[in-house]
């Protein structure tokens, strides 16, 4: 897209453009191709039964596959929600390729952040795995996203995770549902947990639940103070 000349020969890009609220869901890849990522799980030493080792080691591997939605080595991007105000939420879903390069053209302009991408738990999780699908998939990667400091790789400045302020570098965490109870914004209608099966029973709630939680998101920064009303 070309950049409209404003006043004074400024470009758009000289103009701070309004925050990018997201938030993202994801699902487990076939049975098949997550077996391939499945660990050896520790026979309990406590346990002479082979009975009884089995069965620990049944539910452990149940479990493990249970949590597949949420590596990007066993899982992949259902679907991603955005807006920049409560009344232009978009959700990208299909295919997950098509996805990914949507969101991150959406959200730079030629590789370069021009506004605030806001998520919870975004920069621990989202941002993540929403990259690491795209190396898998070959899909570019924003130029801009990581810098280098110290010897250590870090998200641009421009990706704000309200979990982190809620933290204050300490280990309290908090999840989604009680922050926006606690800030009194709004309800949860749903859980993340069962996103990936109601997406495949029940399309509209499955997406209705990801546009709420955008929503929250965008609720949840307003009322921390983390972005100018």
């Amino acid at each position: 897209s070309r950049l409209r000349r404003r006043s004074g020969g400024a470009t758009d890009m000289d103009f701070e453009r309004p925050p990018v609220y997201f938030d993202i869901e994801t699902g487990p890849l076939p049975r098949a191709e997550v077996e391939t990522f499945l660990p050896e799980f520790e026979k309990p030493k406590n346990y002479k039964d082979e009975a009884k080792i089995a069965e620990v080691l049944a539910k452990k591997e149940a479990e493990w596959f249970e949590k597949s939605a949420l590596a990007a080595t066993t899982g992949k991007v259902l679907a991603v929600g955005y807006c920049t105000n409560e009344n232009d939420v978009v959700i990208l879903e299909g295919d997950e390729s098509t996805i990914l390069v949507s969101f991150w053209n959406a959200i730079t302009y030629h590789g370069a952040f021009l506004q605030k991408l806001i998520g919870f738990n975004s920069n621990e999780f989202d941002i993540p795995f929403m990259v690491r699908r795209s190396w898998k998939l070959g899909v570019k990667v924003p130029d801009t996203l990581f810098k280098l400091a110290r010897g250590r790789v870090y998200l641009n400045e421009s990706c704000i995770d309200i979990l982190d302020f809620w933290s204050f570098g300490t280990r309290d965490s908090i999840k989604l549902k009680n922050l926006a109870k606690f800030l009194n914004i709004g309800e949860k209608n749903g859980s993340g947990a069962d996103f990936a099966k109601t997406y495949e029973t029940d399309k509209s709630s499955a997406l209705s639940y990801l546009k709420n939680d955008v929503l929250l998101t965008l609720r949840c920064a307003k009322a921390m103070q983390l972005i100018k009303n």
